[in-house]
Parts: C-alpha cells; sequence; structure tokens
C-alpha cells in the first residue's frame, strides 16, 4: 500500500512538473512530498526526476515509470471510488479517532453540523489517545495533536486543519492557598500537572514574544487527557497547560484561571490523518469540511465558554 501511495505522489509530481503544485494539490508539505519520492526511488533504485536543473524533466527510467504507474494508479483510484461509491450508497459509514475532550468541545459539534448536512453520512466516533495505528484499530480517519507544524515521518497521509494556543491556569482556590507567580520558574515550587505520553511530559516550554523560559515542573497528578488535568486543576489539584475553551468548559475546567498571563506554551496543532492518500469519496469531504470550518467551531466553543 505505500509503495502504490508513493507512486501516485510521482504520478500527481510528474502531471504538475511542479513539486509545489503538486504539494499544494495533494494538501502535504513539499519537503515531506519530496522525501517519500527519494523513499520510492531508493525502493526502485533508480533516479526519476533531475533535480539538478532548474527545469523539471523526468530521468529515462522516471519517464518509463510514469508511462507504467498513471494507468495503474488512475486503476487504483477507479477501484477505490468504485468500492467506496458503492459503501457510501449503503451507509456512507465513517470510523473516526479523536481524543476524548477535543470531540466532546470541539469534534462532535462539528460532525453533527456534517451530518445535518449531509444525512447520507453516518460517522462512528472512538475515543483516542496519542497517536495510534489507523490500520490496526480500523480507523478510516484520526486526529492527531502535534506541536510542530507538521507531524514526523509516517505511512499515513496527513493534512493540519487547526491550531489553538495553550496557556496556563489554575482554580481561584489553588491560587488563594499559594504563593502568588510572577516567573515561570517559580512554577517548580507549584504543583503543575502533566500530561502522559508514555511518561510524564513534565518540561514545559514559555514563551513571552520571543522570550524563552524552560522549566522542569512536577505535581501531584498527572493524565493522558488534557480533559482530565483540567478537572484536577478545577479540585485544587495545580497548575495545567490547557486551551482556553478546555478551561472554561463546564465539563471540564469550569471556571479556571489565568496564571502568568503574559506567558504561553507552544501552540497545538490539529492534523486529520488517514490511512493513504488514496481516500474514499466520503472521508475526503469530511476532511474538507474540517479544514474549511475548524477555525469557526473553536470560535464558537470558545465564545460560548466566556
Amino acid at each position: 500500500m505505500r509503495f502504490l501511495a508513493d507512486l501516485a505522489l510521482f504520478v500527481e509530481v510528474a502531471n504538475t512538473r511542479n513539486f509545489g503544485r503538486a504539494a499544494t494539490a495533494l494538501g502535504m508539505p513539499a519537503s515531506t512530498l519530496s522525501r517519500r519520492i527519494s523513499v520510492l526511488e531508493r525502493e526502485l533504485g533508480v533516479q526519476l526526476i533531475h533535480r539538478s536543473s532548474r527545469v523539471f524533466t523526468l530521468t529515462d527510467a522516471g519517464q518509463s515509470c510514469y508511462e507504467q504507474a498513471k494507468s495503474l494508479v488512475a486503476e487504483a483510484k477507479r477501484i477505490q471510488e468504485g468500492v467506496a461509491g458503492s459503501a457510501s450508497q449503503a451507509s456512507g459509514h465513517i470510523r473516526v479517532g479523536v481524543p476524548f475532550d477535543l470531540a466532546q468541545t470541539i469534534f462532535v459539534p462539528l460532525f453533527s453540523r456534517y451530518i445535518r448536512a449531509n444525512p447520507q453520512f453516518s460517522v462512528e466516533v472512538f475515543s483516542i489517545s496519542g497517536h495510534p495505528n489507523l490500520l490496526t484499530e480500523s480507523l478510516d480517519l484520526a486526529i492527531w495533536v502535534g506541536h510542530q507544524l507538521r507531524l514526523p515521518d509516517s505511512s499515513f497521509w496527513s493534512r493540519r486543519i487547526g491550531t489553538f494556543a495553550r496557556r496556563l491556569f489554575a482554580s481561584k482556590e489553588y491560587l488563594a492557598r499559594h504563593k502568588k507567580i510572577q516567573e515561570p520558574q517559580q512554577l517548580t515550587e507549584h504543583s503543575c500537572l502533566c500530561f502522559m505520553h508514555g511518561e510524564a511530559l513534565s518540561q514545559w516550554d514559555l514563551y513571552r514574544g520571543r522570550e524563552h523560559k524552560s522549566v522542569k515542573v512536577g505535581g501531584a497528578a498527572s493524565a493522558n487527557s488534557v480533559g482530565m488535568l483540567a478537572r484536577f486543576a478545577k479540585e485544587g489539584m495545580g497548575i495545567v497547560l490547557a486551551s482556553d475553551f478546555l478551561a472554561s468548559h463546564p465539563g471540564f475546567g469550569d471556571g479556571l484561571v489565568r496564571v502568568l498571563g503574559d506567558w504561553e506554551a507552544t501552540p497545538a496543532h490539529l492534523f486529520a490523518v488517514t490511512p493513504s492518500e488514496l481516500q474514499p469519496e466520503r472521508v475526503r469531504k469530511l476532511v474538507s469540511f474540517m479544514n474549511e470550518n475548524f477555525e469557526q467551531a473553536l470560535l464558537e466553543v470558545t465564545s460560548h465558554r466566556k
């Protein structure tokens, strides 16, 4: 499947005669696309594209590969869309994995809006943590969270659909019982609630404009869900790094207040991840909908909690 997916990428590059245009059409970074073509060249043992020329040209092997691959890729897409079309006529069912707290606040309303507008489709939502294997979990689509503008190299296809800020919050009761925090380094004297990803992520990087502070923290509770951490903070257990909408949502933080108001952590980027670039039409449409409507959904959930 990965080899066929990479052939499809190569065909798109050859069709457009330009890495940048192909990357835009595929919804992926040009650097990732270039790496995938390099992997394909290593697997085939030949160079497909002349990379030293300012004019895009295929090598002789690349032209031969293109002539054979374009019909193969077209046939694969035809088969996939035909099967997906039959499936969508029967049920239009999409299995989606989403972190629980993001499902509760953003994606359940977003999915509901999509289904109301497209009643021929249905979704089955699963609560996930981290970056599960979509193939072994039998997921058509998953929402992954990262703190860089692109995910690390993966055999899965991904598209960034949105970003939100992460800030420091605590309950009024906790702040009333403890020494006032005026500088990031003072966090070492407080209970800081850490996200678990294999182990507790206890190195907090905070920014005020171009100023950067890295603080090693620890606390009385940790969890593999930011929503659970917000609940702990609501109970007065300490300070949490969270989004504004989790800090104010009645099911999670419900009234937490900002700590170190001038400082923020690295933002969270959300990615729609699918097992392959060769997506069924029903999945492609949902990904496009999420990408086009995420900012409005984020604005709505944030403004409703103020």
